[in-house]
């Protein structure tokens, strides 16, 4: 008789340079609608473009705190995003029987597989490391073939080998 699994685990996504630049780019542009709405918006439309521009710049502000949680339901890996610890989102969820390979990023006996060939979206639900915990998955999710980086524990890590152990490469 098999039993159930269930495993959950929670990562903190480093800001990448990226994110900073937008962030950056967020405030500028905030700045100058508040300027322009100001000067050519005059008494009565100058406030209302400014609070536009704040909330608008405060709610685009927040998307770039992300947490991705990764629920193991049997073979089942759902990974949801949460923006500023309040707005879930589901990311995808991938049946670990049905991947081509997990293995870790830097991996050099499975480089070829873990490039992706074909690969129509890469998502990013890893801490942004890039170090030996980051796992590759290439695997089929509802936007296709997809990449998937994540950055488990080793708990986590173990409970999925046991899930498809053929199809997941561990670090020794």
């Amino acid at each position: 008789m098999m039993t159930a699994t269930f495993k959950e685990y929670m990562i903190k996504q480093k800001k990448s340079p990226k994110d900073v630049i937008m962030q950056t780019l967020i405030v500028v542009c905030a700045f100058a609608v508040i300027l322009l709405g100001m000067i050519f918006g005059g008494a009565l439309f100058g406030p209302i473009i400014t609070i536009v521009a704040l909330l608008g710049a405060g709610y685009l502000f927040i998307m770039f705190s992300r947490e991705y949680e990764y629920i193991l339901t049997n073979e089942e890996l759902d990974i949801d995003v949460i923006y500023n610890r309040s707005k879930r989102k589901r990311v995808t969820t991938v049946n670990l029987r049905k991947i081509s390979i997990m293995a870790p990023m830097d991996d050099a006996n499975h480089r070829h597989e873990l490039e992706g060939q074909g690969v129509k979206k890469v998502i990013n639900a890893s801490d942004n490391s890039n170090d030996k915990n980051t796992y590759v998955i290439i695997g089929d999710t509802q936007y296709g073939a997809t990449k998937i980086l994540i950055s488990p524990s080793k708990d986590f890590l173990d409970e999925m080998f046991k899930q498809s152990p053929n199809k997941i490469i561990r670090r020794m």
